[in-house]
Order: C-alpha cells, then sequence, then structure tokens
C-alpha cells in the first residue's frame, strides 16, 4: 500500500543531510542488533525553544509510510482489497497482535471501537474508514503516509517517521521530510526549533539538529531527556493496556 514517493526537495542547509544519513545508519544498525517481534518504531525528537500559547496540531505528510505493515479490521471482505493489508476480524479490536499495535490500523466505520482494554490503546495508529466508499482505499493510502505532530505541553514532541525494516535511504527520505515539514508549520519556523534527535523506543537519542545558542547547552540537553522520557513513558503506557 506504497503510493508512488513525491520528489523529495534537497534538504535545508540547518539540518545537514550527513548527519541524518550518519543517524539512521546508526540507528538501523543498532535496531538490527537488538530484534523484536514486530518492527519497532523510529521517532523524531522535535524539541521547540518555547511552547506555543495554543495546543498546535498538524499532519506532517511524508514520503513513504512510517508503518511496517497495514491492517483492516472488518467483518466484511471489500471487492478491492489490497494484497499488503491484512484482514482482521472485528472481534481482533479487543486483543490485536503485536505487529497491527505496531502497524496502521484501519477500522469499518460501522464498529465499535472500544474505548479500554487490552489492544484498544497502544496501536500505531488507528483510522475509520467507510467501506462503502469507493474512493475508501484512496484516503487509506493516504492516511498511511500521514503523521500527526502535536504540543500540548511543554516544548518537546515524538513523530513517528519510519520502522527498523526500512532500508536507510527510505529513512533518510522521511526522516528529512518530517523534518523539513515540522520546521514549516510550529510557530515561528526554523526561528523557534531548538534541537532535533532520531530515536528508537530503547534507543539513546541521536542528534540531529541543535540551534545555535543551544548548542552545549543544558537547555539542550534537558530537551534530549524530555523527548526521550516522552517516547519511553509511551513505551510503558503500552505495555501496561
Amino acid at each position: 500500500m506504497s503510493p508512488p514517493a513525491p520528489a523529495t526537495a534537497a534538504p535545508n542547509p540547518r539540518l545537514g543531510h550527513e548527519a541524518v544519513v550518519r543517524a539512521v545508519e546508526a540507528l538501523l544498525r543498532w535496531l538490527k542488533h537488538h530484534p523484536s517481534p514486530a518492527p519497532e518504531p523510529i521517532y523524531l525528537l522535535v524539541t521547540l525553544k518555547s511552547a506555543p500559547v495554543r495546543r498546535f496540531e498538524h499532519h506532517l505528510r511524508l514520503p513513504l509510510s512510517p508503518f511496517p505493515s497495514t491492517f483492516l479490521v472488518a467483518d466484511r471482505l471489500p471487492d478491492d482489497l489490497p494484497d499488503d493489508i491484512e484482514l482482521l476480524p472485528s472481534s481482533a479490536l479487543r486483543s490485536l497482535p503485536a505487529g497491527a499495535r505496531r502497524g496502521l490500523v484501519l477500522v469499518d466505520r460501522r464498529l465499535k471501537i472500544p474505548s479500554g482494554g487490552k489492544g484498544a490503546k497502544g496501536r500505531g495508529r488507528v483510522v475509520p474508514v467507510d467501506l462503502a466508499d469507493p474512493a475508501w482505499a484512496t484516503s487509506a493510502r493516504e492516511a498511511v503516509c500521514s503523521v500527526e505532530l502535536r504540543v500540548e505541553a511543554g516544548t518537546c514532541r515524538a513523530v513517528r517517521v519510519g520502522h527498523a525494516a526500512m532500508a536507510q535511504a527510505e529513512a533518510v527520505e522521511n526522516v528529512v521530510a518530517a523534518v523539513e515539514a515540522a520546521a514549516a508549520c510550529v510557530p515561528r519556523k526554523w526561528k523557534n526549533v531548538r534541537a532535533l534527535h532520531l530515536k528508537a523506543p530503547e534507543s539513546v537519542a541521536l542528534p540531529l539538529y541543535s540551534a545555535p545558542s543551544a548548542g552545549g547547552s543544558d537547555g539542550a540537553k534537558d530537551a534530549k531527556k524530555e523527548g526521550a522520557a516522552r517516547v519511553e513513558q509511551g513505551r510503558l503506557k503500552r505495555r501496561k493496556k
């Protein structure tokens, strides 16, 4: 379920393409030596210099899907189900397999998504789809390459940009696109970006960018710790659920 990748713009000089390549290469190498039943997600940690006055939310469009797999939870088989989507019964909503929790989960709008219980939370992403709409597959393909950047409190947020099974060039392409999209939509744009890091749930945060005023400062170190803590907190919540 991979749509044609759009042309990738040249990376911003602030970012440094070589820094992205080194970080992605190191992280993928680390993930290879720490395998898991389902491919681990890769996160971009975006740290701002100052938090937005109001709640901030924006969808970032990536060239490639950051999810290793896509699942459709439905009790009826669509006529045009793509070959790369695995069909799951409605009962799977109560306890999704590990692969589904790491991937993109499409749910038939006619089904009720449980608000609690095992498997109800901690999923990669859940998107309702209307199977009666002939264009449902097109909408699903758009959702596959869309990730959410949301800042409610604090200055750091984790955005999913890839997974452990991606090729290095694919991961680099997604990271560069995510950085440019994030920097373009946050308040005051690049002027408000303090630091960028790349991280898997269990890995250290690898630096991609640090604003000149934040280089080596305690604020940058605190931002890095805050971002790592947010990813770790999310991982622990998924385990508890």
